[in-house]
């Protein structure tokens, strides 16, 4: 597993995500036209924020 340092549009199923509450599996992803990403939408690890943002993951090489 490599940590990156990425865009959130460039997220996968599968990248876990390193935040301040701990860890995130991203199980699914909702882009939306507006600029937002959704992750695990309507599960309580659900995370949202924009494309653009960036994010630090977990991701198998």
């Amino acid at each position: 597993m490599t940590n990156l340092h990425i865009p959130a549009d460039d997220l996968r199923i599968g990248d876990i995500i390193i935040h301040d509450d701990g860890e995130t599996t991203v199980r699914e992803l909702d882009r939306t036209p507006s600029g937002t990403i959704v992750t695990n939408p309507g599960s309580t690890d659900q995370i949202t924020g924009y494309l653009w943002q960036h994010v630090k993951v977990r991701r198998a090489e």
